[in-house]
């Protein structure tokens, strides 16, 4: 998400640097380069990143991708797009990714639990049983999703807490699993891509995105809107359908504390 998540991708260059330890005010080792020289090469890294994303709404986000030959998962064109993949991905630290995004037409996912994991999961031609079902009667999340390839809006959307997805890896083995939490939520989102969809989409109606501005203006928003779990839910937590509640997402703990100024609290609607 990002389920590149433009709130996750504040873990860039300095943060993660003095998350590691790195003491900006130290003298750097002879011949090692100083924390703003690394600081300002990752940001330039991540600038040219950023120059090669596909946005909506360019032809690869409108339409349904085509599925990977499974006969093709291991040959060397396919391997070296992962490649080429996963290296955008980590330069734009994002939670996750999927081939549209970076002019791939291929239906491939990459997707991380947390920001503490170093490898992406890789997924080829996912599948989800009751994909998009909004009357399915499962327990669900909302949240505040962005997305690289939306510019600055940010959108309400309601996602199952917990899904089982089938596909293949990046060695053409098939596989089944349980995702829930940010797992779950970054596949859909990356999902809703290979669908020819995006956050737009999947919002209940157009009061439900908003721009990164208002979002920093969330203050002066008239009370409960959109509604009043939206409104209750600052970026980077769940609205717990189940619980009432509001909750940060298991993994992303470090991140919450660090980047985000609590306006709300965990609170419940009602109460």
């Amino acid at each position: 998400m990002r389920r590149c998540v433009p709130w996750f991708r504040l873990m860039c260059g300095g943060t993660s640097l003095l998350r590691d330890g790195f003491d900006a005010h130290a003298a750097p080792p002879t011949g090692s380069p100083s924390f703003k020289q690394v600081v300002e090469e990752k940001i330039d890294k991540e600038s040219k990143a950023l120059k090669r994303i596909v946005c909506y709404p360019h032809r690869f986000m409108t339409r349904p991708v085509l599925p990977v030959p499974t006969s093709q998962i291991l040959s060397p064109p396919f391997m070296s797009s992962l490649m080429e993949l996963n290296v955008l991905a980590t330069d734009l630290h994002c939670l996750s990714f999927s081939a549209p995004k970076a002019h791939w037409d291929a239906a491939v996912i990459l997707i991380k639990g947390s920001l503490d994991e170093t490898e992406y999961e890789a997924w080829v031609n996912p599948s989800v049983p009751g994909y998009d079902d909004r009357n399915a009667v499962a327990p669900m999340y909302g949240m505040w999703e962005n997305c690289i390839s939306c510019g600055t809006a940010t959108a309400w959307v309601v996602r199952p807490q917990r899904i089982t997805c089938s596909g293949y890896d990046e060695h053409g083995n098939q596989k089944v699993q349980a995702l829930d939490g940010m797992r779950a939520r970054c596949l859909m989102h990356e999902l809703d891509h290979l669908m020819g969809k995006s956050i737009f989409h999947q919002a209940m109606g157009p009061e439900f995105v908003v721009s990164s501005v208002a979002m920093a203006q969330r203050h002066l928003w008239p009370a409960n809107f959109p509604s009043a779990e939206a409104y209750v839910t600052i970026p980077g937590q769940f609205f717990d359908y189940v619980q009432n509640k509001t909750l940060v997402p298991p993994g992303m703990e470090w991140w919450y504390a660090q980047n985000t100024r609590q306006e709300f609290g965990s609170e419940r609607i009602g109460h």
